[in-house]
């Protein structure tokens, strides 16, 4: 049996040098030349010493010690360890790859060895043999002390306090590639992702077959939105691994994330070829067909995946947002028996109550209706945290800070590039329709509901939240607005698909930072699409959306936050005249011709037919109005809401002087 120490137990002062020999190793030479006085045959203390001695970047006195040590003592994995490390430090890789060999031999579980033959074959361009090696290393350092109480404070939300040990343990050694993986992880969770990805850039480039880091490197690839180089990793993993469902599940957010829609239904039938019959994979697919108008294909999977799994309430909601698609009494009693269950978790729940609620309304059943509505709302809202007094202190303070005369002083901040067209206002008040109109003109683009702007916003506050944002724009400089437009326009750019020069970015909440994109983007359109508030209101209430909209789940929420929207809006109209150009939707879909000319004139592009008829223009559509889009404009009365008058005067008492004065604007604001 091989030994890889010596078997006598340290004595005291061998075991105090030892301790040093890393955090001080100028100390720890010291105190072993003491014992090598008395003691100058020691293997283990000549050991140490070499080992100080390298560490003081003296390796050539180093292996004048371990040279012959080694010859005498061959059958010591850590002696053929240190004679490696000194060898590689020495710059003579193939002689430390011929001793660190020998020491893995002996000792299979030598980490270090493994870290450094991985080292030596690198610099050798042996970059296979090299994998292997940091493979094995991962396999053996895992089981680290230190590294796993890194991982455990990790996972317990507490990186911060093992940081510093991890720096230390990587300034010894730079390619300890778990040591930099665990600390990329602590960067990521501390909103570090540019560190994180410098480290897992050296990680995946060493050790292309670290499997964990190369997944997290696509992930934080993502969180910073380069989602091109993250899709182009994706592409070169896949070439080894093409059936990798966790690779092929990246791919998927990926080229969701971009707005490559038919390119995610493509990896999802891969997916779904891989795990025929899986329900969720068939949800998905289900969902991104929704997307693409392949209307009558995602019907049958969410109904096949209600036939496999009965209680899937997914596939309901699903259908629900189709909204054209029209429920069955068979449908409605299906739903109701899942409901009666006693072990459903919340997710399902929630799902079923809106998707049963959209059912019922279709069936005139509107008391029935409510009632589901309401019960999903209240399960939604006791797990999400929405403050109605923050939104109305941005507003309030919007209004005392980006007055017309700050605006007056800021005339030439941002770009002058007229290509954004931002459509604003509340969600479910037609801007789906307003974004399918435009996008239908020959020179545009719509890239969807974009998360820009508002990280734009987060990135002025430096994380200080809602209270700071107006104040912050009035501190921010003409030039910080010009690098923060250009890299609105670069983030953009990647998610475009054609060649049109104009873009759409529809995300309605972004009212709240029209004070923000003038200032970003002057010579931009930007439009807001206005419904009347008790319709608007109580569609919202009527959806349970995927995130966002926090405000829509209690009915006096919903008013207050339609109230500050008009307040805030009415507050840009008065000192930005001119600059919003506002589509009320009642008007729209009456006398579609002329707001559709108006709004062409708005932003600047000539009239073409195409935008008459907007249900022909084929373009994946990712909210739920998207059937809707898919249909011809029809004069829609918007009195649907008064089947449910009874039951939302909540909603009614909340609104106040924004109802009664609709469409026009209370004085008072």
């Amino acid at each position: 049996m091989t030994r890889s120490r010596t078997s006598r137990a340290k004595s005291p002062g061998l075991a105090a040098a030892a301790q040093w020999v890393q955090k001080d190793p100028a100390r720890a030479e010291a105190e072993i030349r003491l014992i090598l006085a008395k003691a100058p045959e020691d293997p283990e203390a000549l050991r140490i010493l070499a080992e100080a001695l390298r560490r003081q970047d003296r390796s050539g006195e180093a292996l004048t010690i371990l040279v012959p040590l080694a010859e005498r003592n061959p059958g010591s994995a850590i002696l053929q360890q240190e004679l490696g490390l000194a060898l590689l430090a020495q710059g003579a890789a193939p002689a430390a790859v011929s001793s660190l060999r020998r020491a893995v031999a002996l000792d299979v579980k030598l980490a270090t060895a493994w870290l450094a033959l991985g080292d030596a074959l690198h610099a050798l361009g042996q970059s296979d043999e090299a994998d292997r090696a940091y493979g094995r290393f991962v396999q053996c350092g895992a089981s680290d002390p230190p590294l796993r109480e890194a991982i455990e404070a990790l996972k317990r939300g507490q990186g911060n306090s093992v940081e510093a040990q991890l720096r230390q343990r990587l300034s010894l050694a730079p390619t300890d590639i778990l040591a930099a993986r665990i600390l990329a992880d602590i960067c990521r969770q501390t909103q570090r992702a540019e560190e994180a990805e410098v480290l897992l850039t050296r990680v995946v480039a060493r050790a292309p077959s670290f499997w964990p880091a190369q997944l997290d490197y696509v992930e934080t690839l993502y969180s910073q939105a380069k989602f091109l180089q993250a899709l182009e990793r994706l592409e070169t993993l896949l070439q080894n691994r093409p059936t990798d469902a966790e690779l092929l599940r990246l791919k998927l957010r990926g080229l969701a994330d971009v707005g490559d829609f038919n390119g995610a239904v493509a990896v999802t039938r891969q997916l779904l070829a891989l795990t025929p019959a899986a329900p969720r994979v068939m949800l998905q697919l289900a969902h991104l067909l929704r997307v693409t108008g392949e209307r009558e294909e995602a019907i049958d999977l969410y109904k096949r995946t209600i036939a496999i799994d009965p209680h899937c309430g997914g596939a309901y909601l699903g259908l629900a947002d189709m909204k054209t698609y029209r429920f069955t009494a068979a449908d409605v009693e299906a739903m109701r028996l899942v409901l009666k269950r006693t072990d459903l978790d919340q997710e399902t729940c929630l799902s079923l109550r809106f998707a049963l609620g959209q059912a019922l309304d279709q069936l005139g059943q509107y008391e029935e209706a409510f009632r589901n509505f309401a019960v999903g709302n209240a399960l939604e809202r006791m797990r999400i945290s929405f403050s109605g007094e923050a939104v109305e202190g941005v507003v309030q303070r919007s209004r005392q800070s980006l007055t017309g005369t700050f605006f007056a002083t800021r005339s030439s901040t941002g770009l002058s590039d007229p290509k954004p067209i931002f459509i604003v206002g509340m969600p479910r008040s037609g801007s789906t329709l307003v974004e399918q109109i435009l996008a239908s003109h020959s020179q545009v683009e719509a890239l969807g509901e974009l998360p820009m702007i508002y990280e734009l916003a987060g990135r002025l506050t430096g994380g200080k939240g809602d209270a700071a944002y107006p104040q912050a724009i009035c501190q921010t400089t003409d030039e910080q607005f010009r690098n923060l437009a250009a890299r609105y326009l670069r983030q953009v750019q990647v998610l475009k698909r054609t060649q049109r020069h104009r873009l759409i970015d529809k995300l309605p909440n972004n009212f709240l930072h029209v004070g923000l994109i003038h200032l970003l983007f002057p010579n931009a359109a930007i439009i807001d699409v206005r419904r009347h508030p008790m319709a608007c209101g109580l569609s919202n209430f009527m959806h349970l959306f995927g995130q966002g909209h926090e405000f829509s789940y209690r009915l006096h929420e919903i008013g207050r936050y339609y109230r500050a929207y008009v307040e805030l809006m009415a507050h840009y109209d008065a000192v930005l005249p001119g600059r919003v150009h506002r589509v009320l939707y009642e008007d729209l879909v009456v006398d579609p011709n002329t707001r559709i000319a108006a709004l062409l004139a708005y932003c600047g592009l000539d009239f073409e037919e195409t935008c008459l008829s907007p249900h022909t223009t084929q373009r994946a559509i990712v909210t739920p109005s998207a059937e809707q889009v898919r249909q011809p404009i029809r004069k829609d009365t918007g009195e649907h809401w008064r089947h449910y008058e009874a039951f939302i005067t909540p909603l009614a008492e909340a609104l106040g002087p924004v109802l009664a004065a609709y469409p026009a604007v209370p004085p008072s604001f």
